[in-house]
């Protein structure tokens, strides 16, 4: 029984490690110049096509990865593409280092995060706001969890909590990787907004 249970964690220890990785950055690579990375509907050759990548994208955003293929966003809906063309850009470490933009429903907004810089939240009911960003570092007793602390700017942003796990905007077909808290306001009535990310 023991040895089963051993067999069983080790065969469990990639997937978990793996998506601790993303999401992540990957740029086409093996394709023809005359050629596209096609998408798929879901993670297999035999999926239905909807949509293709360049033979020298860049930037292509993986939030998932099941069976040898890669999950992406294509236009308003999320497609799989074969892991086999595509080859990771930066270190896990500078991942969340880079822009950022997140968004949220009911009301909607949108919040621009630029590390190390400035952070930029416009919310449907009321004029932009921006803060100084400060550094994001690992929350205490989360593996997946990031803060990024913010200077007291205007409306009382306060500090953003990005989540490495799957998000759904609820408004379309597209799936992320991260997921947002963001704290406005002052007290006594702060409000938490939360939300979806992807990198940029």
């Amino acid at each position: 029984m023991r040895r089963l249970a051993l067999l069983l964690l080790c065969l469990l220890l990639p997937a978990v490690a793996s998506a601790q990785d993303l999401p992540a950055l990957y740029a086409v690579t093996g394709v023809a110049a005359d050629d596209v990375l096609n998408l798929r509907d879901a993670p297999r050759a035999s999926g239905q096509k909807i949509g293709t990548l360049a033979p020298d994208a860049t930037g292509v955003e993986v939030t998932a990865i099941r069976d040898g293929w890669g999950r992406v966003n294509a236009g308003p809906r999320a497609g799989w593409a074969s892991m086999r063309y595509l080859a990771r850009e930066a270190p896990d470490a500078e991942v969340l280092t880079r822009r950022l933009s997140c968004a949220g429903t009911e009301p909607f907004w949108s919040l621009d995060i630029t590390q190390g810089a400035r952070v930029r939240f416009e919310p449907a009911d009321g004029p932009a706001q921006e803060a100084a960003a400060g550094t994001l570092r690992p929350a205490e007793g989360w593996r997946d969890a990031f803060v990024l602390p913010l200077e007291a700017g205007e409306g009382g942003l306060s500090a953003v909590i990005l989540h490495r796990r799957q998000c759904s905007d609820g408004m379309s077909d597209r799936a992320f990787g991260l997921s947002v808290d963001l704290l406005t306001g002052a007290a006594p009535d702060p409000l938490l907004r939360t939300g979806c990310c992807s990198l940029r």
